[in-house]
């Protein structure tokens, strides 16, 4: 297809043609626009069916315009406007787009259906098969975030979907299709259901994504959106693509507060003694809490932490009463806000804003907010495409941030909300729960840091399982998998940092043992410690060495990725990978050596160094000891490495030396 071309632009260095999509359109390199091109006039990268007709038939028969860099289509008798709203990425040659489907006409529309925002055919040769580059999304397991591939034979239809509306729960909505050394990445948009298809037949492979199901006659003046669609062709080994395309997401979406990327808590909090581990009840009042976030200021946190401990009802039962506890918290969170500042500390505090448990406040003084809007329900769904209901749980969440001195939002989201959309859907509007709810998400974060542009929200839904482009956008990710929830999971730890760094580059989860072992198993962007700070007997020392190192290390995560062993949740094997920082000429390796591996040594490759160049280089040991070297880039290339005992780590840091 000719609109395959703007995804070919150079960035700085023109890589070699991609003959994968070069070849499905039809032109020779010569002639490819630039992504600054938008839209050329031939067969269109999406796709649906109105009144029974496919678009291919239609669009050709309709007006069209375009308005800067939108293109605008217009069916002159029953007034449906579509509306194309793309942006390229030069440096990257990558572009995306989402659509928009307006009714300007004075009578109800006919049926819009089968919605694709992404519908196009790329060659297949007969000489091999083309491979599916993703990873797992998350459930909770040992499985989540584990990268995967497959071949996509003649023949063959391989649909991907998450699960239950959360849109990555079990199926990641980022992936790439790889031709030889040719990679097209794909990156869905869509907080919600969405579904994609790679159909394979003996010349070329179709992909189409989109929502799963849109079924729906739109009212006069009525207009909805689409998923945004991103691709981004790469040319190379498997790594460099999957770098360009962590780098393409923090050049161009992850947010930014006063110019800066985000910067993530490095955290403790005794949270989970609510489930009875360490029983702390002292915790969770205003003392207990001031007194925590002092010792967290001692072993030199940057955030204090508060989950679910805050509110009448406790968690769960209490979802939905978003009221201080009156005895535990006479004066609101007000004082613990204040007390953390003063220490130097950010205020973390949790919601789950959507979801709303029986007999709480929200069921009794405003059932009409709720999917099902019945008092009498025993779980219910916060309903945020109602815009009243939107706007007043917006005012509630930042009031409450300014009361308690609030300085980052972390939003939860524990219930999968598709069979909530689905029932309040009739039959011939079927999906529009799902977009209006999805657009009012969008439009209550949008608020949210508009208001408080010094914050990004934490998004966390029973983990990891609400990741999506429009979330990276918006959000960071602090509980990448709840996984996280147990101790003794350091080997789960390694695997979603491996897994997920291949498409996410800005990640954290929690952990729960002092050790070097466990914080460096866990450790990425930042963290959030499950620890008992409030024992007598809390090992300071410790502590303070794990948190000073994965603070060390944060900056490194902005850099590419390079795995350094296979992946595997094996616990016989070793496991490392390289976090390299080009523009810093410096960077780090995590190494690990598991608790029934019997081998004491390995040769570890390094990736991305100069073999003639002169680098300072640091190993630190599990006790946080420190060896210092100068060594030539072809020393660390092949570096062997020796861990004497099951269950240790090491830490590498580099540097180039200048002038030598």
């Amino acid at each position: 297809m000719i609109f395959l071309s703007l995804l070919l632009a150079a960035a700085t260095t023109t890589p070699p043609p991609n003959p994968w999509l070069s070849a499905a359109f039809g032109a020779s390199p010569q002639s490819i626009p630039a992504p600054a091109v938008y839209w050329p006039a031939a067969t269109i990268p999406f796709s649906f069916t109105y009144d029974g007709k496919p678009s291919s038939e239609l669009l050709p028969k309709w007006t069209r315009h375009t308005e800067g860099a939108k293109t605008i289509w217009l069916d002159p008798d029953t007034k449906l406007q579509v509306t194309a709203e793309p942006r390229s990425f030069d440096d990257f040659g990558a572009v995306e787009w989402l659509l928009r489907f307006q009714n300007t006409g004075t009578q109800d529309s006919p049926l819009l259906e089968n919605v694709q925002a992404l519908d196009v055919s790329l060659p297949a040769s007969a000489d091999h098969d083309p491979i599916l580059d993703q990873i797992n999304g998350d459930d909770a397991s040992p499985n989540s975030f584990a990268p995967t591939s497959r071949a996509i034979s003649a023949g063959q239809s391989i649909p991907l979907a998450p699960v239950g509306g959360r849109p990555s729960n079990g199926t990641f909505p980022f992936f790439a299709l790889q031709n030889n050394s040719d990679y097209l990445f794909v990156a869905i948009g869509w907080t919600g259901q969405w579904a994609a298809n790679l159909s394979r037949d003996s010349k070329s492979l179709h992909l189409t994504a989109g929502m799963q199901l849109t079924h729906l006659h739109l009212h006069p003046d009525e207009s909805i959106r689409t998923p945004r669609i991103l691709l981004m062709p790469a040319h190379g080994n498997h790594d460099d693509a999957h770098n360009k395309f962590r780098q393409l997401l923090l050049a161009h979406y992850v947010p930014r507060v006063n110019g800066e990327l985000p910067k993530f808590a490095v955290a403790a909090q005794e949270f989970n003694s609510v489930f009875g581990m360490g029983i702390r009840p002292e915790w969770a009042t205003e003392a207990g809490q001031i007194a925590a976030a002092k010792i967290e200021k001692q072993i030199g946190c940057d955030t204090h932490w508060f989950d679910a401990g805050w509110f009448e009802g406790n968690f769960p039962n209490g979802v939905g009463n978003w009221i201080v506890k009156p005895k535990e918290f006479p004066r609101g969170l007000g004082p613990i806000g204040e007390a953390c500042h003063r220490l130097g500390l950010r205020f973390l505090v949790w919601y789950e804003p959507e979801r709303v448990a029986a007999n709480t406040q929200i069921v009794r003084e405003h059932p009409e907010f709720l999917f099902p809007p019945d008092r009498r329900a025993q779980s219910a769904l916060f309903n945020l495409g109602n815009p009243v209901a939107r706007r007043w749980m917006t005012h509630l969440i930042l009031s409450q941030m300014d009361a308690g001195k609030i300085d980052q939002y972390r939003n939860d989201f524990n219930i999968d909300p598709l069979p909530f959309w689905r029932a309040a859907d009739s039959p011939n509007r079927q999906g529009i729960a799902e977009i209006r709810y999805v657009e009012g998400l969008y439009q209550m974060w949008d608020a949210i840091r508009a208001a408080r542009p010094d914050l990004i929200p934490d998004d966390c839904a029973s983990g990891g399982r609400r990741i999506d482009l429009e979330m990276v956008m918006r959000s960071i990710v602090q509980t990448r998998s709840d996984a996280a929830v147990a101790p003794g999971r350091s080997d789960w730890h390694q695997c979603e940092s491996y897994g997920l760094s291949e498409f996410l580059p800005l990640h954290a989860t929690i952990a729960w043992e002092t050790s070097a072992y466990a914080a460096r198993s866990a450790g990425a962007a930042g963290i959030c410690m499950e620890w008992d700070i409030l024992d007598p007997k809390f090992p300071l020392t410790q502590a303070r060495a794990d948190i000073e190192e994965i603070k060390s290390n944060q900056k490194y995560w902005q850099g590419n990725f390079y795995p350094l062993t296979p992946y595997s949740f094996d616990t016989n094997v070793w496991l490392a990978w390289q976090l390299d920082r080009p523009d810093l000429h410096e960077g780090i390796a995590l190494i690990f050596r598991r608790g029934t591996c019997p081998y004491s040594a390995m040769q570890i490759p390094f990736r991305a160094l100069d073999p003639n160049a002169a680098y300072h280089v640091e190993l630190v040991n599990d006790e946080h000891q420190i060896q210092t070297r100068t060594m030539t880039g072809r020393d660390l290339i092949g570096l062997d490495l020796r861990l004497p005992h099951p269950e240790s780590s090491m830490l590498i840091r580099y540097r180039l030396e200048k002038g030598k």
